[in-house]
């Protein structure tokens, strides 16, 4: 079976996206799969490299630039590649593909949106789930929906809050409502990108101006003082299952992009030491959350304990990272699933996803 890699992109998590893909490399079953990488440039130029046999030696070999010819380069230049026609993907059979894209631009439904006309199958969650547990005021409202527990919110809208006439009266509900500390986060993004703590009203513009740049829409949360941090994996498509919990051991207070994926300062915790009750709760909720979006394949709940021993869930993510640092395959592993099990189940629930949604077609 053909297994396509496609990754990069124009999201800001680009980086990213390429260190998920170098680590997954490592535990794929080559005898089982024929791996054919797609880079996605920053332009959005889809270029294809040779065949992957074995486990790349490091990130920037999966960078490719347009060539006549495909070729593997050694460090620090990048590979060679063929501008890739998506007709090669068109019903294709005996095909899978793993977008290993994070945020926008590949965990947003785009990118599942393009593979569903091509109609192939794929890894992770569709059009739909994909597009709403990226847009983090959209989550939260259907999260209210199913009596999920989240910390207290305010959603602001570019358009609203560029008017000058409105600034102050923004600033006064989210004081208000909220108090402080706050976080201030683009709607739609990830891997800590364009997010600011706020301890004063007076900081408030310039963390909601940053976050803008990312996305019209932002999301202003309450911030729970000496809150722990955790995380459970979701695994499946209609029975979906939970992992065991894991905690973020913070070296600062804000988990940024640096301590997630650069200098490695993040220690991840698995198990979380909780209670039973803690534990049973964030992974009823994390298949709660899988389940109102309408989620298949994977995701990952992150929740917030507070010194109460309450729990709130943050938000879900349908493709998380992969990379050396990310938690989701090491709660997989902590709960008896290999790294290269985890790849081959969620392969095959791609697969059974597709076969589902062809039956469901064939009845119109």
């Amino acid at each position: 079976m053909k297994l396509y890699f496609m990754y990069g992109g124009r999201t800001a998590e680009h980086d990213v996206t390429i260190m998920s893909t170098h680590s997954a490399l490592e535990a794929i079953d080559y005898h089982k799969y024929e791996v054919i990488p797609v880079y996605i440039t920053r332009a959005g130029e889809f270029i294809k490299g040779l065949p992957i046999t074995e486990p790349v030696p490091n990130d920037q070999a999966l960078k490719l630039d347009v060539a006549n010819e495909a070729s593997w380069r050694k460090e620090p230049e990048h590979s060679l590649g063929t501008k890739f026609q998506l007709e090669e993907l068109a019903n294709a059979k005996d095909a899978v593909v793993f977008p290993m894209i994070h945020g926008t631009f590949g965990e947003d439904g785009t990118i599942q949106g393009l593979l569903e006309v091509l109609n192939v199958p794929y890894v992770g969650a569709g059009i739909r789930a994909s597009a709403v547990a990226m847009d983090k005021i959209m989550s939260k409202i259907i999260f209210d929906e199913f009596g999920i527990p989240q910390v207290p919110y305010v959603a602001v809208l570019a358009a609203h809050y560029q008017d000058e006439n409105n600034v102050e009266a923004v600033h006064e509900k989210i004081a208000t409502k909220l108090g402080f500390p706050v976080y201030v986060k683009p709607a739609n993004g990830g891997s800590s990108i364009g997010i600011t703590k706020v301890d004063a009203s007076d900081d408030l513009k310039a963390a909601l101006d940053l976050a803008f740049k990312y996305d019209d829409r932002v999301i202003v949360e309450k911030g729970i003082v000496n809150a722990r941090e955790l995380a459970v994996g979701v695994l499946g498509n209609e029975n979906p299952k939970a992992s065991i919990a894991g905690e973020i051991g913070k070296k600062q207070e804000f988990y940024d992009f640096e301590s997630k994926f650069v200098d490695g300062s993040t220690k991840l915790i698995i198990p979380a030491s909780i209670t039973p009750e803690q534990l049973a709760a964030v992974q009823k909720y994390s298949i709660l959350a899988f389940n109102a979006v309408g989620a298949t394949g994977l995701t990952r709940a992150d929740f917030f304990l507070d010194e109460a021993g309450a729990v709130y869930l943050n938000e879900i993510q349908t493709l998380p990272g992969f990379t050396k640092f990310s938690m989701y395959p090491y709660l997989w592993q902590a709960s008896g699933v290999s790294y290269a099990e985890l790849i081959d189940q969620l392969i095959q629930l791609g697969i059974a996803e597709f076969e589902v949604k062809s039956q469901i077609s064939a009845n119109f």
